[in-house]
C-alpha cells in the first residue's frame, strides 16, 4: 500500500506552546513517528504540506489550495490520501473535497485531532489508525472522515454528512446518525446496515477558484428577536438554517416582509435542516414566501455546494433541482 499525507496544520499538527495551542512544523513528522511507535510502519508513503494554519483560520483561499493539491495527488499512484486537518472546519474541508472530487477513484481521508498528540486524551493515532485501515482494508473510493468521539470506537463518516459540532464539546457525527461505518482495534470493518447512499446525479464540481471571501450568499440561523435586516444588493441567494424541527418563524410581520423583498429582489432562499414529510403549521407558508427547502441535506454541505457551484459559473442560476441532485453522498435517501 502507498498513500500520500497531505499536512495542512491544524490540531494534529500542533504543539501546547505556554497558555496556547499553536502550529509547528516539525509536528507532523512526528505524528508519522509516534504512529510509527505505536503501530509500526507497512507501507510506502509520500509527504506533502499544501499550507499549514490552525483550521479556524481557514478561508475560501485554502480550500482552493486543498481542493487542487488533493485533485493533483489523486492522479498518481496512490492508494488513499490521508489529510491530516483541523476540526473546527473539518465539515468544510471534507465537504468541498467531496464535491469537487465526488468522482474520485480512491480513499481520501481527513483526519484529525481533539488534542495535540502527546495529550494523555488525545485521539490523533486511532483516527490516524482508522484511516490507513480504510484505505487498506475497505479502499471505498470517495472522501471520508474517520474520528473517534470518546468512549466510542472510531467512526468513519461520508465527508457530506458532518453536522456542525456542538459548542463544548469536540465529538463529530454525521446527519441522521448516517455514518459509513466502525473500527475497532483489531476487528474488521463493520459497515453500518443503515448505510444508504445515492448514485451520483450531476458531474463532479471540479476544484474551483474559490476566493478568500464567499460572495452572493447570506447565511441566516433562526434564533428569537432576529431583526432581519434588509438585504443589501450584491446577494443573490440566502442558505437559511432552521430550528430542529425543520421550521422558521413564518409569523412575524418583519420575517414575512424579509422574504417578500427577497423575493421580489429575485433572491433564491434554500432552507437547511428540513425532512419530508409531515410538518408544522408554519411550515405552511414556505411556498407563498419563496422559501426552498433543501431535504436531507447537511447545512454545512449545502453551503459549500452552492459556494462552489455558483463560483463554478458565476452567470448561470443554481436552482432547487441542481441543490437536491445527490453527489458525493450528500442527499441521505428515504428508507
Amino acid at each position: 500500500m502507498k498513500v500520500l499525507f497531505l499536512f495542512t496544520g491544524g490540531t494534529i499538527g500542533s504543539t501546547v506552546q505556554g497558555d496556547f495551542i499553536g502550529t509547528d512544523r516539525k509536528k507532523p513528522y512526528l505524528l508519522l513517528e509516534s504512529y510509527r511507535r505505536a503501530f509500526g510502519i507497512d507501507f510506502a508513503y509520500d509527504t506533502a504540506t499544501p499550507y499549514t494554519n490552525l483550521s479556524e483560520n481557514n478561508t475560501g483561499d485554502t480550500l482552493r489550495v486543498l481542493m487542487a493539491s488533493v485533485a493533483e495527488a489523486a492522479k498518481g499512484d496512490y492508494d488513499g490520501i490521508i489529510v491530516t486537518h483541523g476540526t473546527d472546519t473539518m465539515q468544510y474541508s471534507a465537504a468541498a473535497l467531496s464535491y469537487a472530487l465526488a468522482d474520485v477513484k480512491i480513499p481520501v481521508m481527513i483526519v484529525s485531532s481533539n488534542q495535540p498528540i502527546e495529550h494523555p486524551a488525545s485521539n490523533g493515532l486511532p483516527n490516524l489508525r482508522g484511516a490507513l485501515r480504510f484505505v487498506a482494508e475497505v479502499g471505498a473510493p470517495g472522501v471520508f472522515v474517520a474520528y473517534q468521539n470518546e468512549g466510542e470506537p472510531v467512526t468513519v463518516h461520508r465527508g457530506t454528512r458532518l453536522c456542525e459540532s456542538l459548542a463544548y464539546t469536540d465529538a463529530v457525527y454525521s446527519i441522521y446518525n448516517s455514518f459509513y461505518g466502525i473500527f475497532e482495534e483489531g476487528k474488521p470493518f463493520v459497515k453500518n446496515p443503515a448505510y444508504r447512499e445515492l448514485s451520483n446525479e450531476m458531474p463532479a464540481i471540479g476544484a474551483q477558484p474559490l476566493g478568500a471571501d464567499c460572495k452572493g450568499i447570506l447565511r441566516v440561523s433562526p434564533y428569537p428577536g432576529n431583526p432581519y435586516r434588509p438585504l443589501t444588493s450584491d446577494v443573490r441567494y440566502i442558505l437559511h438554517t432552521s430550528y430542529h424541527s425543520g421550521t422558521v418563524n413564518t409569523e412575524s410581520e418583519q420575517v414575512k416582509a424579509f422574504f417578500a423583498a427577497a423575493k421580489k429582489a429575485g433572491v433564491t432562499t434554500f432552507l437547511t435542516g428540513v425532512a419530508p414529510g409531515a410538518a408544522y403549521d408554519s411550515t405552511r407558508f414556505f411556498e407563498e414566501m419563496g422559501i426552498l427547502p433543501l431535504y436531507n441535506i447537511a447545512p454545512i454541505a449545502a453551503f459549500v455546494k452552492l459556494w462552489l457551484l455558483t463560483v463554478r459559473d458565476p452567470e448561470a442560476p443554481v436552482t432547487h433541482e441542481m441543490m437536491q441532485r445527490s453527489l458525493g453522498g450528500d442527499v441521505v435517501p428515504e428508507p
